[in-house]
């Protein structure tokens, strides 16, 4: 059956979990899978910066916390980028201080943090975006 145009509410989102700590990486990708989200992870910023390029993703759950650079400087960097500047990002973090809107990001999740909630600011986020910006386009690889 030809599917002419999927609604907001149904279209598949692609999300790329950036996250240093593996089985939280893992978890949120396959929780994020289960909720109908497309869904991958990497455990490292420039891992994170390569794959927001090559797969085109709406947003991405963005560890604070990462071995070769903190969260900040992977937002900056993906912003600077023509072909990922439009991609919605998350900020999530086990730390409890909230940064101010310094940071170039569309939201910021402190955790433990509801999965609902986790969803729900994912789709928020990338709708703002869209909204702002326009869809995000597929760059050539």
């Amino acid at each position: 059956m030809e599917q002419l145009m999927e609604s907001p509410q149904t279209e598949t989102l692609k999300v790329l979990v950036i996250d240093d700590n593996e089985s939280h990486a893992e978890g949120l990708a396959e929780l994020l899978g289960l909720a109908g989200f497309e869904a991958t992870h990497v455990h490292t910023g420039n891992e994170g910066i390569e794959m927001a390029r090559t797969l085109a993703v709406d947003a991405v759950l963005l560890d604070m916390n990462l071995p070769d650079m903190n969260g900040f400087e992977v937002c900056r960097r993906l912003r600077r980028d023509p072909r990922t500047t439009n991609i919605a990002v998350v900020f999530h973090t086990a730390q409890g201080s909230v940064p101010g809107s310094r940071h170039e990001g569309d939201a910021f999740l402190t955790y433990p943090v509801a999965m609902s909630e986790v969803y729900a600011t994912i789709r928020g986020s990338v709708e703002r975006r869209r909204n702002r910006f326009g869809k995000i386009h597929e760059w050539p690889s």
